[in-house]
């Protein structure tokens, strides 16, 4: 399993944005293959999700965990069903605002190390510029407006926000 690491700095209070990312409902508004995410129950300290989306013209859900701990500001993940998938994403202060850190730890399915391989020249390649992508996103939706959880979302359960996500995307 391959780790890849990536950093930014967005010009937003580390509490608002750790408070923005950690919110299920948001999810969809970083990560562009979400389309919904949903609550799944709470247990061994961690709630239990379900992740949907689109990615490379599949369809895709993933059952899988989060834990989100407001006094670290730092958030981890994995998959029920990938058990090489996981990442934790942490938030700090910087003299900016915050700093998001970003570790993806996952092996891409087969299919998915071809595509990267075609696309990009190589696999880890490919990953790290997924993450570099998904730390832009997440800078983008904190400094544009988006730094505040899911307004006029009445429906937590059909939301179109949060995880990664760090993502139980499995096409990244």
């Amino acid at each position: 399993m391959g780790e890849y690491i990536g950093r930014i700095e967005i010009a937003r209070p580390p509490a608002e944005v750790f408070t923005f990312l950690a919110d299920l409902r948001n999810m969809p508004r970083y990560l562009p293959t979400v389309t919904r995410v949903g609550p799944q129950g709470h247990h061994d300290g961690h709630d239990d999700v379900a992740v949907e989306g689109e990615a490379g013209g599949h369809a895709y859900r993933n059952d899988g965990w989060l834990k989100a701990d407001p006094e670290t500001r730092r958030m981890t993940w994995g998959s029920d069903a990938m058990q090489d998938y996981g990442g934790a994403l942490e938030v700090t202060a910087s003299s900016g605002g915050a700093t998001v850190e970003l570790r993806l730890g996952m092996t891409p399915k087969p299919e998915v190390a071809t595509r990267l391989q075609a696309e990009h020249g190589n696999v880890d390649h490919g990953l790290r510029l997924a993450v570099e992508r998904t730390l832009g996103s997440i800078k983008q939706a904190c400094e544009t407006g988006g730094g505040s959880p899911a307004a006029n979302d009445d429906d937590p359960a059909d939301s179109r926000p949060f995880g990664s996500s760090a993502t139980l995307n499995p096409d990244i």
